[in-house]
């Protein structure tokens, strides 16, 4: 069996200060891409995840599948798709500590993406 993980980018909401021509702070508000792609190979590379070599290579390779996807989807194996979920696990899981630059998965800009990776469709090989 294969999953179908979907690729394509969505926009988040941002909030953030910014410095203005001024050069006063002024709060910005709007819309911002999150390219999927890039978010899963930064995810599927990060230090910690993995026990070993075999599976941080392994991590790798997947990460690097992810990137080179030409399309607006990918097949995954079901190996595949476990590495992915262990990944989410751990970093849901984490303490949040943006002092220490520990973002823990969640809230508004990575829902979407966590419901992609619990929903991905199964299709046949």
């Amino acid at each position: 069996m294969k999953y179908r993980l979907n690729l394509k980018p969505y926009e988040v909401d941002f909030e953030r200060w910014e410095i203005n021509d001024k050069k006063e702070r002024e709060l910005k508000t709007g819309k911002e891409p999150f390219d999927v792609k890039t978010e899963m190979r930064e995810l599927l590379r990060a230090p910690g995840v993995f026990q070993g070599l075999t599976e941080a290579y392994d991590a790798l390779k997947l990460a690097d599948k992810i990137e080179a996807c030409q399309d607006d989807s990918i097949d995954l194996t079901a190996e595949e798709k476990e590495k992915i979920k262990k990944v989410f696990d751990k970093f849901i899981a984490r303490e949040h500590n943006p002092a220490a630059g520990q973002i823990a998965l969640g809230g508004p800009r990575y829902n979407e993406l966590i419901r992609r990776v619990v929903e991905m469709e199964e299709v046949s090989d």
